[in-house]
């Protein structure tokens, strides 16, 4: 394999080591003995300078130190490294590095699958970001898919936002050269002829992550009657409940077994994007709490059969 996959591999492998074991910290020896277990093809273990320069590459390329405690005479994680200031960055810095290893197995192996529906737009997320970073107005043709013509947009981009594998574009938009005073999102998928323009000032800070906060993925229209957050209770099996223990439906989850169920406690403000989810679990999960909003499902549920009488 090429040099540039085995460093890649290492990196990976070297943070993973110390998110999962190393909380107590580790000798070199001990990482080593890690590493050159991790692969089965070669023997990965490295040298103590070799080792000493991949934690600098970690380090600037992920935010994440690892460093030598004297006291201990370990490596240790340093605590600091995900605070909520830079957590994202790094977590994406981290899935990136995961991805781009990933993408080199896949092109030297067969045994590999990847799923070939993917969502197309990205070739705009260049243009996008600069025009994020730059302050610049983004102009662009949009189609929703309930349309059979694209419309011509303007935004002053703040932000993009990824959720279940599609880009989306977050800012104010313009008509008739007034800004909305509301936040819209916008598919990278739906977006065509897409170029930054002139510069804009937004004189008002605006915590586009906050935004979304309350909501589950990017739709942050309310069910009607559901303008405030409040608590979703949701059952389903102790063995289905491991499914949301390493995939959470939101931040705010919460899970407790409860007379041989797990119960799934989300506060958020319902949409239409929280009923998919739950539907999208067929009869594995059931919606508990509140009541008023195990009608609303009902009635979806029963708009659905409707179609097959």
């Amino acid at each position: 394999m090429a040099n540039k996959h085995n460093l890649i591999s290492r990196l990976t492998r070297i943070v993973e080591i110390f998110q999962l074991q190393g909380y107590n910290g580790l000798t070199f020896d001990e990482v080593n003995d890690k590493l050159k277990n991790s692969f089965i093809d070669e023997d990965h273990s490295i040298s103590l300078r070799t080792f000493q320069r991949d934690l600098k590459d970690i380090e600037s390329s992920l935010k994440i130190k690892i460093v030598y405690n004297k006291p201990k005479m370990r490596y240790v994680l340093v605590d600091d490294y995900s605070q909520k200031s830079s957590s994202d960055k790094q977590l994406f810095a981290l899935e990136s590095l995961k991805m781009l290893n990933i993408a080199q197995d896949v092109s030297t192996n067969n045994f590999i699958f990847i799923d070939s529906r993917k969502a197309n737009g990205l070739e705009n997320y260049t243009v996008i970001k600069d025009a994020i970073c730059f302050k610049k107005h983004l102009e662009f043709n949009y189609q929703k898919f309930d349309q059979y013509k694209a419309v011509k947009r303007k935004l002053m981009p703040l932000a993009l936002k990824e959720s279940k594998r599609r880009w989306y574009v977050v800012g104010f938009e313009l008509k008739n050269g007034l800004k909305i005073d509301m936040l819209k999102t916008f598919a990278l998928d739906r977006i065509y002829n897409c170029e930054a323009t002139t510069e804009f000032i937004l004189k008002d800070a605006t915590n586009v992550k906050s935004h979304f906060e309350d909501f589950i993925g990017v739709t942050t229209k309310p069910i009607d009657g559901f303008t405030e957050k409040i608590l979703v209770k949701i059952e389903t099996t102790i063995e289905y409940g491991k499914y949301f223990s390493t995939l959470p439906i939101h931040s705010s989850q919460k899970t407790e077994i409860e007379n041989g169920k797990t119960i799934i406690s989300l506060n958020i403000i319902p949409t239409m994007e929280l009923m998919s989810e739950i539907l999208s679990h067929n009869d594995q999960i059931k919606l508990i709490e509140p009541k008023e909003l195990v009608q609303v499902l009902k009635k979806i549920i029963s708009k659905n059969l409707k179609q097959y009488n």
